[in-house]
């Protein structure tokens, strides 16, 4: 009969980090968690492996390429987590935007939607949300958010 081996680390206090593929999952249950603001230093791991240079990823995972799907957690959660920028009714008829920049000092980004594109630049000062879709505005988990008309608008942060 097969066991697997006991873990020689602590299970009660220690967790194993997560794949860069599965890596999403990780980011998901922290924004589940009401700490979206993690997922920008978390991201930063994926730096490490382009430093590394060309063949990290068929060192690092073996017979992997450039265009592995790791590469892809980065680039929805920034968006998603970051921006904060998601659907808030089907077909982004109505566009949640909910930015969590973590300890960045600012973060800018465009998502497209059949409307046309939903456009977030956010800093410590303000947020400047574009938008050809009404927007709902969430600064904080613990507030409700803010309606906003389509269009081009600045709201401050103070």
């Amino acid at each position: 009969m097969f066991a697997a081996p006991v873990p020689d680390w602590d299970t009660e206090h220690l967790v194993v980090g997560a794949q860069p593929f599965f890596r999403y999952v990780v980011h998901d249950a922290l924004a589940l968690l009401g700490a979206a603001d993690r997922v920008p230093d978390l991201c930063r791991d994926w730096g490490k492996l382009l430093d590394a240079g060309p063949t990290a990823l068929r060192e690092t995972w073996e017979g992997g390429s450039a265009c592995h799907g790791w590469s892809a957690t980065p680039s929805r959660d920034l968006l998603v987590y970051v921006l904060g920028i998601t659907p808030a009714e089907p077909g982004y008829a109505r566009v949640r935007v909910a930015p969590r920049l973590g300890d960045l000092d600012w973060a800018r980004g465009s998502v497209p939607t059949p409307h046309g594109p939903v456009e977030v630049r956010v800093d410590d000062l303000s947020v400047l949300v574009d938008s050809p879709v009404p927007v709902d505005l969430s600064l904080r988990d613990d507030q409700p958010p803010v309606s906003l008309p389509p269009g081009r608008r600045m709201v401050p942060l103070t």
